[in-house]
């Protein structure tokens, strides 16, 4: 409808002048990016009173619609509508962006009239995002050469308009050097940048560079700016000394200056000598900008020429300013030195040399011999750097001079202004000694390692002779030698050895006056032991010795002075033995000139040899010491035990154990063999690891115990050793008397045997509850005998507890069991039984009797009770505990009458009998579980239990809903037994909990009421509160409302549902009369099915017997052609597939119970597949681990079933996982009428029927 007016705005043209028709024409607007703006347009009142049709078009072209007012569609909810009056129409835009930057357009028309329109520009301003320089930090300090040209940029970024920059200096706006360029960017914006050309000077030191930006419609300014650090060098040093002068005495303070002014940064001004920086510090003027070092000094004739260099730099790599002063120090000769041979034979010239040390001014040099003065015509000077060396010659001849004891002293004498200086020099005349003599040996033998003490003595000669001593061709260092008056004296110290035996020892004296050495001798001889003694088996015997067999050793001394004398020593722990050989062989040795000696030893070895030493032992009475050498016994023997046999080794069982045998044997053991009560094993046998002598076991078992033996044998024999292994296990129950039946007043005999390692006293008891019986009687340690008088106080379990102290105590339950009568169980869910019209009904009849009971069924009116199973009526017994027994009756083809009548359950022994009457009606919804409540919690979980009540008539499961008190959210989860455990929750929280029944069927109960208040536990694991009632927290006049609200409604429901029964009742009430007619017209081949109840298969409790039959053939039974049949209403019969009924893969399998009758069938388990009218677990099922419902960690409940067996290798566990931590929220019930959410349904999507499947067709009311 809008398509027309708006093409009729589009093609109308904008007038350029003020149009009449606007009373308020929008206007061009300039606003801030990121602000809000409002374009107005107001059109001229319509005087008949037309409707304005009005809209804008934005800056993209796209038109907003002729919507009245409010928030316009895309844009991001930016663009609203405002209207205060019929006339108007303004745009309001929200957050302003560079999109909608443009002209907008304001459209507006009235039926009859011309369209008419008015646009207006909106200009978007930007301010700009950054101001920055490009290459530099904002704010900083830059340091620049002085002269060198800098280039300086800054910019600012997405502008809109572009903003004008400037550069200041020092605050004062420049355009010299300064160049400006521009980018505009995609989305309308501009980016300018100014860049400054300056070349600084050291004026320009510590000046301040500004850029600053300028945006007038923004009306900001920016700016950023920087500092300058001009480099430039300093002026050149200067030199000045303030205290001495340049030309000085050694041993004055001459103190000079260096300094220089300006540099950025202050130089560094350094004293240089040598081109070698002194260490002084310099200090800076800041008041002056004048450097300054002051280098203060004591002056020596080391100064004398020395260079000082003062060098100013202030950058790194620059060349440094310099200036220089060089020294002149006088100062007297430092010393002199005197040259020339100190010894010459009488008549031969002696040629002296003196040579003066530096000095300033040059020294003279004058001589003195025997303290006259003598002329010396060879003098020469020589300059050096510091100083002038002097050096003058003399030649003097000891024929032409007074000698004076042997002896010529000369003088040189070196001198200036400054001082002088002298030194002497003497000269000896020589003379030769007398002959030399030795004393301290007369020529007597002597030990090794004796000291020898010699002195050697020549008298006479200038100088006095020099002794040396020589051992051979080897001159000794180890001498000392002494004068006194004209003899000399030396002395010689060493310690004799082998080597020197037969050897000479000679002493040499000699002096500057011998052309040779005058020389006197002595012989050395030595006595000394073998160095070594060589101990071999002789090469005609065999290399090994054998226990037992004799053999031989022969000892070899190679050199000794005298002869050695043998002995042999066998190492033994109670006392050494030794012999003596036969010597063989004794001949003079070439070694050091000793005798060689060879003694052979025969013997016999035995055992306790091996290992041993047997020690060869050379000897002599002149000997300080004797040499031995030790040789060890390598004796072979059989494998020998370190300890008697049989070993015993006790281990718990489960524990780890290991035992190493120590066997000894020479050769080493080559095979193994290890046996268990006699029977060899490899290295493995149970739990028990044999490795060569180690023993050793993991994880051991009482079967592991037995008598381990070890059989180890080399090349020389064999040995075994026996290990007995006993493995201590906890003690466990392997028989006990159970159940036992008598009559009230009889004495009972229950006997409780044991086994377990160890066995010790008290390791079996009996117990009644917690409480240890005392009268108890033993039979040994593993045996207990309790006697009891049977009465229905002493009826009941009694444990028998085994512990041996190892392990777990392990307990055994066996019951006493006091005849009584029957007690039918009067609950009600076993009060009732439903089942549809036409279908079956399951009722259940429980008594508690010793000894077994049995049942009887009656139906009311009915001649006689139910003797025999037929198609109405089939029943079967189980045995649920040692006194608890169950009959179940099954009535098939459920009608009316069969709701009238009650049956009776008759349970009887040969004590007596219980009656109970048990109703049959229709199938209805189940009852509310009652007696909800806490049976343990956590600090994140709750333990439920209640009891269920009846189930409507088919397999119920339970739905407990909790939540937290105040909110609105409620938590469900599902559970198909009378107990769950809700995990995942808060720690000392509050929670609210509910429990309802729900059949396969759909049909539901109310939630238990009043809910049950319950708290997790705190940190510290306290149950902070008891369980209480949950208080009502509606306001009384709240549920108030809510009642009569609900009555209303319950009141108009049940009105409509009246109506709607009476309908259906009439309709189906024809169908099944046309049924039956047909049926009795047919013959009865095809039998009636009630097409409005559950969809179900019929069961048959017997099968015929057969000798084909197989345990497969009984656990899956097929339905009969009539159970996989269903009766069109149009007459004909219809097959039906067999998946409708059953699922082929369903949790039940059948066992053959040979209790209840033979050829009869029962089922292991309770099943929760799609099977007709499965049964519901019962309590004392689930706690004999039928079922199991659990939490695992994830917090999801699973709930599986393993079937028993019969046979089959099938085993079935499937679970069911519901995720408690992510539950369904529940705002409200389930319908009755309704398949519930959370269950599948009893019908199979593979079978046919014969009318539209809906819920209500299947679960619907019989007729």
């Amino acid at each position: 409808m809008l398509i027309a007016p708006l093409i009729v705005l589009i093609c109308i043209g904008a007038s350029s002048a003020h149009d009449p028709l606007f009373r308020e024409e929008p206007k061009n607007q300039t606003v801030l990016l990121g602000h809000d703006v409002i374009l107005r347009c107001v059109a001229e009142p319509s005087q008949s009173g037309e409707t304005l049709r009005s809209q804008w078009k934005s800056s993209d072209g796209s038109l907003l619609g002729f919507r009245d007012e409010g928030v316009l569609a895309g844009y991001r909810g930016r663009y609203s509508y405002l209207r205060d009056g019929p006339d108007e129409k303004h745009l309001r835009i929200e957050s302003v962006t560079l999109d909608d930057d443009g002209m907008f357009e304001c459209q507006m028309m009235r039926p009859g009239i011309r369209g008419f329109r008015s646009s207006a520009y909106l200009t978007v301003v930007v301010p700009p995002s950054e101001m920055m320089l490009l290459n530099y930090r904002a704010g900083e300090v830059i340091q620049v050469n002085e002269g060198t040209t800098l280039n300086i940029s800054c910019g600012a970024t997405n502008a809109k308009p572009a903003v004008v920059l400037n550069w200041y200096v020092n605050g004062k706006v420049t355009t010299e050097g300064v160049h400006r360029w521009s980018k505009h960017n995609l989305n309308r914006t501009v980016t300018s940048y100014a860049a400054l050309l300056w070349k600084p000077s050291r004026i320009d030191h510590k000046t301040v560079l500004t850029c600053e930006a300028s945006h007038p419609p923004s009306e900001h300014h920016y700016r950023v700016n920087i500092s300058l650090d001009v480099l430039y060098p300093s002026n050149a040093p200067r030199i000045s000394i303030i205290s001495g002068s340049s030309s000085a005495q050694a041993g004055d303070n001459v103190t000079m200056v260096c300094s220089t002014s300006g540099g950025n940064p202050p130089p560094n001004v350094t004293w240089f000598l040598n081109d070698r920086a002194i260490g002084t510090n310099f200090y800076y003027d800041y008041s002056t900008q004048e450097t300054r070092n002051v280098y203060s000094m004591i002056v020596e004739a080391d100064d004398n020429g020395a260079v000082y260099e003062c060098r100013s730099r202030n950058r790194i790599g620059s060349e440094p300013l310099k200036d220089s002063i060089r020294l002149s120090i006088a100062y007297a000769p430092l010393g002199v030195d005197v040259h020339g041979e100190s010894a010459t034979r009488y008549g031969r010239p002696v040629l002296v040399h003196c040579r003066s040390r530096l000095s300033n001014p040059a020294s003279r040099i004058k001589w003195l011999i025997n303290g006259q003065p003598v002329r010396s015509s060879d003098e020469s000077q020589h300059e050096q750097p510091s100083g002038t060396i002097t050096i003058s010659n003399l030649t003097i001849n000891p024929s032409d001079t007074i000698v004076n004891r042997h002896h010529i002293n000369v003088e040189c004498i070196a001198e200036n202004e400054r001082g002088r200086s002298s030194k002497q020099h003497t000269i000896r005349i020589l003379a030769p000694p007398m002959e030399p003599r030795i004393y301290g040996m007369d020529g007597e033998a002597l030990l090794e390692g004796e000291m020898l003490n010699l002195t050697c003595e020549a008298h006479g000669g200038n100088p006095l002779a020099t002794l040396s001593w020589f051992r051979g061709v080897d001159k000794l260092k180890e001498t000392r030698s002494t004068a006194s008056g004209d003899t000399s004296q030396s002395t010689v110290s060493f310690i004799l050895d082998r080597t020197m035996n037969n050897q000479q020892v000679r002493c040499e004296a000699e002096n500057g006056a011998l052309d040779e050495p005058l020389v006197a001798t002595k012989t050395i001889t030595v006595l000394f032991p073998p160095r070594r003694v060589v101990v071999r088996q002789d090469e005609r015997t065999r290399r090994q010795m054998i226990a037992g067999e004799p053999t031989q050793l022969i000892c070899i001394v190679p050199s000794s002075n005298p002869a050695a004398e043998i002995s042999w020593q066998f190492s033994s722990s109670d006392h050494p033995v030794t012999l003596r050989g036969e010597n063989k062989l004794n001949k003079t040795s070439r070694e050091n000139g000793g005798f060689e000696v060879e003694n052979v030893l025969e013997f016999t070895p035995t055992l306790d040899m091996d290992g041993s030493d047997v020690k060869c032992i050379a000897s002599h009475p002149l000997w300080s010491d004797q040499k031995v050498t030790p040789f060890p016994l390598n004796i072979f023997y059989a494998p020998q035990m370190t300890v008697d046999g049989p070993v015993t080794i006790v281990v718990d069982e489960g524990d780890s154990f290991k035992e190493n045998l120590t066997v000894r044997a020479n050769p080493a053991i080559a095979t193994w063999k290890w046996r268990k009560n006699g029977i060899p094993f490899e290295n493995t046998v149970g739990a028990i690891f044999a490795r060569g002598a180690v023993l050793s076991g993991r994880s051991v078992s009482g079967f592991d115990s037995g008598l381990y033996t070890l059989i180890a044998a080399n090349s020389i024999g064999s040995v075994n050793v026996s290990l007995r292994l006993t493995v201590k296990y906890a003690a466990r129950v392997t028989h006990i008397t159970s159940p036992v039946m008598a009559a009230s007043g009889e004495e009972v005999v229950m006997e409780c045997e044991v086994d377990g390692v160890p066995r010790i006293n008290g390791m079996v008891k009996w117990l009644r509850g917690d409480t240890v019986i005392d009268t108890v009687s033993f039979d040994g340690q593993t045996r207990a005998v309790l006697r009891l008088n049977a009465s229905q106080e002493t009826s009941g379990a009694y444990t028998c507890v085994a512990d041996n102290g190892v392990g777990k105590p392990n307990r055994t339950t066996a019951y006493l069991l006091v005849s009584r009568a029957p007690s039918i169980t009067r609950h009600a869910s076993l009060l009732r039984a439903a089942g549809p019209l036409g279908g079956r009904a399951r009722l259940r009849c429980r008594a508690h009797a010793v000894p077994d009971a049995t049942f009887h069924w009656s139906i009311q009116s009915d001649s006689g009770p139910i003797r025999y199973n037929n198609t109405k009526y089939s029943f079967y017994e189980v045995q649920l505990d040692h006194s608890t027994f169950e009959s179940v009756l099954w009535i098939s083809g459920l009608d009316q009458l069969d709701y009238q009548r009650t049956v009776k359950c008759v349970a009887m022994n040969r004590l007596g009998e219980d009656v109970v009457q048990i109703t049959v009606g229709p199938p209805t919804a189940p009852d509310v579980p009652v007696d909800l409540r806490v049976a343990n919690s956590s600090r994140s979980s709750l333990t439920l239990v209640w009891v269920p009540g009846f189930d409507g008539g088919s397999e119920q499961v339970f739905q407990v809903r909790y939540q937290i008190p105040g909110e609105n959210v409620y938590h469900t989860i599902n559970s198909t037994s009378p107990k769950v455990e809700i995990r995942g929750l808060n720690v000392a929280q509050l929670y609210e909990v509910a429990v309802r029944a729900v059949n396969a069927r759909g049909a539901a109960s109310d939630y238990s009421r009043p809910s049950l208040s319950a708290y997790t536990r705190d940190e510290n694991d306290v149950d902070i509160s008891a369980v209480s009632q949950k208080k009502d927290s509606f306001p009384r006049s709240l549920m108030v409302t809510f009642c009569i609200g609900g009555a209303l409604l319950l009141i108009i429901n049940c009105l409509l549902l009246c109506y709607m029964q009476r309908h259906q009742r009439k309709k189906k009430l024809q169908e099944k009369t046309e049924m039956v007619r047909k049926t009795n017209s047919t013959g009865g081949d095809v039998r009636p099915v009630q097409m409005y109840g559950a969809l179900t298969n019929t069961e048959s409790a017997y099968r015929p017997d057969s000798a084909n039959t197989n345990r497969s053939e009984l656990a899956y039974e097929p339905p009969s052609e009539d159970d996989q049949s269903e009766v069109n209403p149009n007459g004909y019969v219809q097959q039906v597939d067999r998946s409708a009924f059953y699922d082929p893969e369903c949790l039940v399998e059948y066992g053959f119970n040979h209790v209840v009758r033979q050829n009869r069938l029962r089922g292991d388990g309770p099943t929760y597949a799609n099977m007709p009218y499965p049964e519901p677990p019962t309590v004392d099922r689930v706690s004999m681990g039928t079922h199991s419902v659990g939490y695992p960690e994830s917090g999801t409940l699973t709930r599986a079933t393993d079937v028993g067996p019969l046979g089959s290798s099938r085993r079935i566990h499937i679970p069911r996982v519901i995720e408690a931590s992510t539950a369904n929220n529940y705002q409200g019930g389930l319908n009755n009428n309704g398949a519930s959410q959370i269950m599948s349904t009893f019908m199979q999507p593979g079978g046919v029927h014969t009318a539209p499947l809906d819920y209500s067709h299947i679960d619907g009311d019989l007729v």
